[in-house]
């Protein structure tokens, strides 16, 4: 894992990523230390959801689902 505080003088940013890194997904996740924490909570309610999807989706792709949800 790399973590690395910063503070961006434009709005553009780059990052340099090790050789193992090459050819895998990387998630990056950009927010402001000093941020309300109001908005952080509202910018986490989406991640939120996409980090439990997979997990979610386990349930949700079944035959019997589609059975149950198919007249909708």
């Amino acid at each position: 894992m790399i973590r690395r505080v910063i503070i961006p003088e434009q709005e553009t940013i780059s990052i340099n990523l090790p050789k193992s890194y090459i050819g895998r997904q990387v998630e990056v996740i950009a927010f402001t230390i000093d941020g309300n924490i109001n908005d952080m909570l509202l910018m986490d309610e989406p991640l939120t959801y996409l980090a439990s999807e997979k997990s979610l989706a386990k349930d949700w792709s079944t035959p019997e689902e589609d059975i149950a949800w198919k007249d909708l």
